[in-house]
């Protein structure tokens, strides 16, 4: 009998592991299965298309203008159609007030953190500067990006725009 109550218990601890294993194993499938529709399903295609709503800048046709302060910034990339995983020439005219430094270009893609991807501009006088860099592609395959031209002293215009894979 006592061997029996013994069975018994390891009987019932095994079953209990069994079913924790069960548990663990579930809760592992559902989150692979919910980080899978996260990185590769419906709500990063509905996140894709509110980004596309804050496009405000037609890059592969003409450059983009916004006001600051007071300062006009014309930012410009080539060569067109502006392609992902090349290299590019980015040019900033600053019309009006001038900063006592040069700007610089932040790219990175709207609503996500991203490593630095800066271009350093260097003056081409009259107002006009220019840099070189490339914009990455992006495995989720999304295509908005942004370039934030930062003006020492004066603030920062975003230029959100589409880029060709």
């Amino acid at each position: 009998m006592l061997t029996s109550g013994v069975e018994k218990v390891i009987h019932v601890g095994r079953m209990a592991f069994l079913q924790a294993g069960e548990g663990l194993f579930m809760m592992l499938f559902v989150g692979m299965f919910l980080l899978s529709m996260v990185i590769y399903g419906v709500p990063v295609q509905a996140a894709e298309k509110d980004h596309s709503a804050r496009v405000n800048c037609d890059i592969q046709h003409t450059s983009c203008t916004q006001e600051l302060s007071d300062t006009q910034v014309v930012l410009d990339i080539t060569p067109k159609p502006v392609k992902a995983m090349a290299d590019l020439t980015f040019r900033i005219t600053l019309t009006g007030k001038q900063p006592a430094a040069a700007p610089y270009i932040d790219l990175g893609m709207p609503g996500m953190k991203m490593g630095p991807n800066r271009v350093t501009l260097k003056s081409m006088g009259n107002g006009v500067h220019e840099g070189t860099g490339i914009i990455v592609r992006c495995p989720s395959g999304k295509k908005v990006w942004k370039a934030t031209v930062i003006v020492p002293n004066m603030g920062a215009a975003e230029f959100v725009f589409d880029v060709i894979y």
